[in-house]
């Protein structure tokens, strides 16, 4: 078995998007140590495939010695599903669900994202880390989800790694790997509430955006009382600004791109995901750094929320 001590979870996932049309895939690996009931091991399948087959996704769960994890190398296995930094394969089936894939990741010129500083990564505080290993992979190969084969050639996305005691209680989240007018240029950005024991934090933004070969980043509590975030499903109004640099921008998704999941937390409780790989931004960037201008990216925007509420206007799938 696997030495992590509860409440503990880990998930390593990749996500990646067609380069023309609404399509993506989102792959998980998750471990559950939580404080009520057995520890577990889940491999989630998501396929946004809106104007196509249809949203679909499928979580097979297994016991935890199933599961491997190793941080050398960096895999991760849950059975038969495989994942690193180069290779992502598997089946799965749930009751009469079945899900199969075969993926190529060639590594993008990016350095990893670190969202946090590195005094936050050392501390029990915030409950939730989060690093992207790569945040601009490119994947070939194919999908397969219920008898739909997705064929997957020369799509862009991501290889993260997600780790902490407890989710963040309440965020939206978003990741762009590659705008439609800056292909090199990527934002990782967050507006949440933390926990300290009991009690949730005001909420506050923070985010690493890279353009133009110059990264503007806010990691800390301190410096976003320079920064600025609210969201709703599915809209999120952002931006910041230190010293001559700035910027602000918009994120928004169609309830029909978004896939609902249920979580479980370390304590046992249930958390609603509500996810879209095919989410809108439109981003003002100005600084000394780089150039004024404004920067799109069309349906290939990860804006997730997680919530308490269970919403009535996205179905959950898994």
């Amino acid at each position: 078995m696997l030495s992590r001590t509860p409440p503990y979870y880990e998930s390593r996932y990749i996500r990646a998007n067609h380069p023309q049309r609404p399509q993506a895939l989102w792959l998980r690996q998750t471990l559950l140590f939580p404080t009520v009931g057995r520890p577990v091991a889940d491999v989630w399948v998501m396929l946004f495939d809106p104007q196509g087959a249809g949203n679909r996704a499928v979580k097979a769960s297994y016991p935890i010695d199933d599961a491997d994890y190793r941080d050398d190398e960096w895999t991760a296995r849950i059975s038969a599903a495989v994942l690193d930094e180069h290779t992502a394969h598997g089946a799965v089936s749930a009751g009469d669900r079945t899900a199969r894939w075969e993926l190529r990741i060639t590594p993008g010129a990016g350095e990893p994202v670190r969202l946090l500083t590195d005094r936050a990564y050392r501390s029990r505080f915030p409950t939730a880390k989060t690093l992207v290993r790569d945040p601009l992979a490119g994947f070939d190969g194919l999908l397969e989800l219920d008898g739909v084969r997705v064929d997957v050639d020369g799509w862009t996305g991501s290889v993260n790694h997600n780790w902490g005691t407890r989710h963040t209680p309440a965020y939206a989240f978003g990741q762009i790997c590659g705008f439609d007018n800056a292909p090199d240029s990527t934002l990782e950005i967050v507006t949440a509430r933390a926990a300290i024991g009991p009690v949730l934090t005001p909420s506050a933004t923070l985010f690493v955006f890279r353009h133009e070969g110059e990264e503007f980043a806010v990691r800390s509590l301190r410096h976003s009382l320079q920064t600025h975030g609210r969201y709703h499903p599915f809209e999120w109004r952002f931006g910041g600004r230190i010293g001559v640099h700035m910027i602000e921008g918009e994120i928004t998704a169609d309830p029909a791109d978004v896939i609902g999941l249920t979580y479980t937390d370390t304590d046992g409780t249930a958390k609603y995901c509500y996810n879209s790989a095919l989410a809108d931004c439109r981003l003002q960037v100005a600084g000394k750094a780089f150039t004024r201008a404004e920067l799109v990216a069309t349906g290939r925007v990860m804006f997730e929320i997680l919530t308490d509420t269970c919403l009535e206007t996205v179905p959950l799938l898994a």
